[in-house]
């Protein structure tokens, strides 16, 4: 009787923070939402602590997006029934990759836990475009007529490697009357059905229509063409060196594309005789080589992903250039690349 006592006088003087990290991690804090944990890690800096760290893990594995795959639309609005989507292949998160628990820059300033939230939420997730199938592999061909000791039979006997594809491409034609081209750019993390075109679930990053106007593609592609030659003092050298740049697809930068512009050549209907100031058509070649998303906005929508999946009926929805009434739709604002 005297012990049970003891023990419950004991119980009596415990609270929460005499609990194990491991605990208080994975059966505590770890079951609320990041919004909450945002609004709790305010309570100490022992709480502080361990929500970074909680929210790191978070935000590495939504940028993996192991189950699931992040996709990409850009066509022009009158292509919207025909231009296919494109898969995303994750390419790494800078800052968050390289490090390893419990060092890093966002350990590192251990005074200023502020800063350190700010740190993850300045984290930016790199993707390829690509218009293969998830894990779909091409293969370069076998060569024929292969004979031992001969000067080919070397590369027959070598592992056949997966063939690399080109860079997605966006066609630009403008005609002289024309200041500019309206893209429009879909982003959205998806979770694959049984088959192509039939996802699980969706949930929207950006939905958005750009302007792309005539100067701006002008000044990239000449700082494309003067980075190939190695020209000093041209337009790529004040540019950063850079041929490529950046297209933020909306104004708070959630959504970026790395780009790079080509003049094509060869059009056959151009005038004789053209006034200094009057524009002419042109095409442009639109090389979309990464998408860097907010990893904080992706994490953010891969958990209303759960939450809508839990709370769902299980119904999967056709995406792409099929109507989505269930999908939760962005506004859609034209803006401006100037």
């Amino acid at each position: 009787m005297a012990l049970s006592h003891e023990l419950h006088v004991a119980g009596d003087k415990l609270s929460l923070f005499d609990l194990p990290n491991e605990i208080l991690i994975y059966n505590v804090i770890d079951l609320l939402p990041t919004q909450s944990l945002l609004q709790t890690r305010c309570v100490c800096h022992h709480f502080q602590n361990l929500i970074i760290r909680i929210i790191r893990r978070r935000l590495l594995r939504a940028a993996s997006l192991t189950d699931r795959k992040l996709i990409l639309e850009c066509y022009h609005p009158a292509a919207q029934y025909t231009e296919p989507y494109l898969y995303c292949d994750y390419l790494g998160t800078p800052g968050l990759n390289d490090e390893i628990e419990g060092q890093g820059p966002t350990y590192e300033i251990a005074d200023d836990q502020a800063a350190r939230v700010g740190t993850l939420r300045t984290l930016y997730s790199h993707f390829r475009p690509t218009r293969k199938d998830p894990e779909s592999k091409i293969y370069r061909s076998h060569p024929a007529g292969d004979i031992p000791g001969s000067r080919t039979s070397e590369v027959a006997n070598q592992t056949r490697e997966p063939f690399e594809r080109n860079t997605v491409k966006q066609n630009i034609s403008l005609e002289a009357h024309e200041l500019f081209m309206q893209l429009r750019f879909l982003v959205a993390v998806v979770q694959t059905g049984p088959r192509r075109g039939f996802f699980l679930s969706v949930e929207n990053l950006i939905d958005k229509t750009q302007r792309i106007f005539r100067n701006w593609l002008a000044e990239k592609a000449e700082a494309t063409e003067e980075h190939k030659s190695g020209v000093l003092g041209s337009v790529a050298d004040k540019l950063g060196g850079e041929a490529h740049d950046m297209l933020w697809i909306d104004q708070n930068k959630i959504v970026g594309l790395r780009v790079r512009v080509k003049e094509k050549k060869g059009r056959r209907d151009l005038p004789i005789l053209v006034h200094k100031d009057e524009d002419q058509a042109m095409s442009y070649s639109l090389e979309l080589e990464e998408l860097i998303v907010s990893t904080t906005h992706m994490m953010l929508a891969v958990e209303r992903q759960l939450l809508a999946t839990g709370e769902g009926n299980g119904q999967a929805m056709i995406f792409g250039n099929f109507a989505i009434p269930n999908a939760q739709q962005s506004e859609r604002n034209p803006g401006d690349i100037a």
